[in-house]
């Protein structure tokens, strides 16, 4: 069942759907669902579907030729002696319907020739320009996608016509991968496995969520016990400090000197590694929204199987290795529960007001989302706001919490006192709380025009989509 991606989908087909040469890029990290998303777009289409691999050059280019060759019915046994032959074949044989050409994995073949992209880059301009054909060329290292496709120095710079980079779904899609959870329990499993496909198919709605933690995680046998260590092997050398910069912050170092002196190395030998995690997204940077280049930039981890597997599965390594997975989920991850999601909460409130601001359904278009932190002068104190929406002359702010009690008067006027921090000329409030609201905040709501109250089932009930009463 494929699940999601009606926005790619939709730019695909409007890609598919031209009468001209088409080269679009498309790449995202590894189990992303880059894979599976083209291979639903290609369904019923004329399309040519190649997964490089891990292999020599002879290795590729024999593969691949036998796929076209059969694609074309054509049974006469052709040697092509380079890649570039195998191209002006296809050239040659296209008909009057679209051809989409998608090369997976692109990286594995680029490594292997260096004078692929080049031979590439030749094909297109002298073969391929004119004809009825889409592109597409998809790879699952970022790094190289970004710095080698897609650069200025790229010798296919220039002829891409499009490109599309695949996120993790968020909270919302996850959604529709358990439809008979409660929503408080996709909070909970977007904070275990966050919005990659390839992890979220593994637990089992029939299964009550603990059991799906227990049973897939917290089991030395299962896929997901070491997949981010088996990803770090796979991306990286050394991975042995790359992996101990992981568990220091996931221990709750975020600043540089924080974490070099937790993994005993030097600030600059500290950064290195970290500029690589950052490219494969499993670390982000964040800094407040209106200081972005300032010294105060933290580092987070920023995938939720990570920061979850290393919060309290590495940690807890030697009791799962006895079976002991049930022992720990109630006596390490179930108390902690609270703690550990309110940041995760904070990253679902985010993503809905990204929703609501894509809709048009905010007070005004927001330029730019973030956090923000720093000093009060007034009460010589640290301050913060868990989220900040910008444009010129308005701004939102947004507080999250996630608790079982009901969020009361003071959580808003502390708001307000904070917001004043950062002022605009039209100033918006959201407070979005698990536990729901007393009945005099709620009050104040409804005179406020400038304050909204959003309920975990209230996050539930925002689509994806221009909303049409706003175009």
């Amino acid at each position: 069942m494929f699940i999601g991606r009606k926005n790619e989908l939709n730019k695909l087909n409007r890609y598919y759907e031209s009468f001209r040469f088409e080269m679009l890029i498309v790449y995202g990290r590894r189990r992303v669902g880059k894979t599976k998303l083209l291979t639903e777009f290609i369904k019923g289409k004329n399309a040519i579907y190649y997964v490089a691999e891990e292999n020599n050059d002879f290795r590729n280019k024999d593969k691949f030729a036998k796929i076209v060759m059969n694609h074309f019915k054509d049974e006469l046994n052709v040697i092509f002696e380079e890649w570039e032959d195998i191209f002006k074949y296809i050239a040659k044989n296209i008909g009057d319907d679209k051809l989409v050409l998608v090369i997976d994995e692109l990286p594995y073949i680029a490594l292997s020739n260096l004078s692929f992209l080049s031979m590439l880059q030749n094909v297109i301009d002298h073969e391929l320009l004119n004809k009825n054909i889409m592109l597409v060329l998809c790879g699952s290292s970022i790094s190289f996608m970004e710095n080698e496709i897609v650069a200025h120095k790229s010798p296919l710079y220039g002829r891409k016509t499009g490109q599309l980079k695949i996120e993790p779904f968020d909270y919302f899609d996850v959604a529709k991968f358990f439809p008979k959870y409660t929503n408080e329990n996709i909070i909970k499993i977007y904070g275990v496995l966050g919005g990659i496909p390839h992890y979220l198919i593994k637990f089992d709605e029939k299964y009550p969520l603990e059991e799906n933690i227990i049973k897939y995680i917290l089991d030395a046998s299962s896929f997901l016990y070491d997949e981010p260590n088996n990803l770090l092997h796979q991306e990286l050398r050394n991975p042995a400090v790359y992996n101990a910069i992981i568990e220091a912050i996931a221990g709750g170092s975020s600043k540089i000197n924080e974490i070099a002196t937790k993994i005993n190395e030097t600030s600059t030998k500290t950064s290195k590694y970290i500029k690589s995690l950052l490219e494969l997204r499993i670390l982000k940077k964040v800094a407040p929204i209106n200081k972005e280049d300032s010294k105060k930039s933290i580092y987070l981890i920023n995938d939720n199987l990570y920061k979850f597997i290393y919060r309290y599965v590495y940690s807890n390594r030697s009791m799962i290795e006895q079976d002991l997975g049930e022992l720990v989920y109630h006596r390490k991850i179930k108390p902690d529960w609270s703690s550990y999601l309110g940041k995760v909460f904070e990253d679902v409130c985010l993503e809905y007001m990204v929703r609501k601001n894509r809709n048009l359904e905010l007070k005004f278009v927001v330029e730019k989302f973030g956090t923000w932190w720093g000093n009060n002068p007034l009460k010589m104190r640290q301050e913060e706001i868990d989220i900040v929406g910008l444009s010129k002359n308005e701004g939102v702010y947004c507080e999250c919490k996630y608790r079982n009690e009901k969020i009361g008067v003071a959580v808003y006027d502390k708001l307000v006192e904070r917001s004043n921090l950062i002022p605009k000329e039209k100033m918006y409030y959201y407070i979005f709380s698990k536990g729901g609201f007393t009945s005099e905040l709620q009050q104040i709501a409804m005179i406020k025009k400038n304050l909204e109250l959003v309920t975990l089932d209230k996050l539930f009930k925002v689509e994806d989509g221009i909303s049409e009463k706003n175009l």
